[in-house]
């Protein structure tokens, strides 16, 4: 099983207390984030894992952790692309016809779930040529129930009802090169257009998911992964 790694990101949101990509943060017992999920893909059956990288990012990691690009590939980035661009110049070093990606910021902890999950989903119907992880969130702030001026009911930052994408995919390079942009976001062109025509699947994560977007979310899965 093959997969690309997202992790050419400018992390503006943690900028300037993280000026570096965040992919090289440290998360936890001294692995960067990068290499969690590098050793997260490996203990779930994956055997080559490309990283769509930026060339500072690549640069750094070569200096600073040359054990762990040893276990991957790397496409690099001269000028940044978007997410779909990124894909599509990664793909091209994979040797299978589908492929799990992922953000290197969305951190599955479910023990009930494997990447080979993801990418079997896109059997299930010959049209079929993506699918998406699914899990739920909470809401950053409480819901307040009213009636006229009166509240009624409070919820401190419940679980939303409604399924969110998790980060985690599956695609074939058929359906790449057919939806993804060269240059721009997958998730602004492609997945909408994909969910119109009826060739997108999903399946919904049975456990924790945890994303690293600000220095709040990045605080809090170190806390979590070091318990």
């Amino acid at each position: 099983m093959e997969c690309i790694v997202l992790c050419g990101g400018e992390s503006k949101r943690m900028k300037p207390y993280v000026p570096f990509n965040k992919a090289l943060v440290e998360l936890s017992r001294g692995r960067i984030l990068l290499e969690y999920q590098v050793d997260w893909l490996i203990e779930h059956g994956v055997d080559h894992i490309v990283l769509a990288i930026d060339h500072q990012t690549y640069g750094r990691l070569r200096e600073e952790r040359p054990e762990l690009m040893g276990r991957v590939d790397c496409s690099v980035e001269g000028e940044r692309l978007g997410t779909g661009g990124a894909v599509v110049k990664a793909k091209d070093l994979l040797g299978s016809s589908s492929f799990y990606l992922m953000n290197v910021d969305d951190i599955i902890l479910s023990d009930n779930y494997a990447p080979e999950e993801l990418v079997k989903a896109l059997e299930r119907d010959e049209r079929s040529i993506g699918s998406v992880l699914l899990g739920r969130t909470r809401f950053p702030f409480g819901i307040v129930e009213t009636s006229s001026s009166r509240v009624t009911g409070f919820r401190q930052k419940p679980v939303l009802d409604y399924k969110v994408c998790s980060g985690h995919y599956a695609f074939t390079k058929e359906g790449v090169e057919a939806y993804f942009p060269e240059r721009g976001n997958f998730e602004d062109v492609a997945l909408p257009k994909m969910g119109r025509d009826g060739v997108l699947y999903s399946l919904e994560l049975e456990g924790e998911w945890i994303t690293v977007n600000n220095l709040k979310q990045l605080e809090a899965a170190k806390k979590r992964l070091n318990q």
